[in-house]
């Protein structure tokens, strides 16, 4: 019996430090970060609250979308949920921050999750700065 109540504790305490991680994350990013492509066009995360963004990426409208960062990874998963009417789709990604005004996303256009940042120019990583 005490072994289960030990189990319990450790996994108790596993869920805490989690949730606790998960908050920190979300406060350091709350607010507008901006990165320019090479031909000076600005996209935008901005940050709304713990479960709101608003995505700009030039030449595509995108509504408010919800978000979920696993910060049990690392780098850490971001997803992002649109939702249009009876359509949904999910932007899956990575996120990390690097500095207090600097965030590294990349964004996973074939649909499958890489486990790292690939470096390569047309893999859309994007450092970002925080403006705000």
């Amino acid at each position: 019996m005490n072994f289960k109540k030990i189990i319990c504790t450790l996994f108790s305490l596993f869920i805490i430090s989690v949730c606790i991680s998960q908050t920190s994350i979300t406060s350091q990013l709350i607010g507008k970060w901006e990165a320019k492509d090479s031909d000076g066009v600005t996209g935008s995360l901005h940050f709304i609250d713990s479960l709101h963004v608003a995505v700009t990426i030039p030449g595509q409208p995108l509504p408010q979308g919800t978000y979920f960062i696993d910060t049990s990874k690392d780098p850490m998963w971001f997803d992002i949920t649109f939702k249009q009417g009876k359509n949904t789709l999910v932007m899956k990604g990575l996120l990390k921050l690097i500095n207090e005004t600097a965030l590294k996303w990349q964004i996973s256009t074939e649909g499958n999750r890489s486990e790292t940042f690939r470096q390569a120019k047309t893999d859309n990583v994007i450092v970002l700065k925080k403006k705000s």
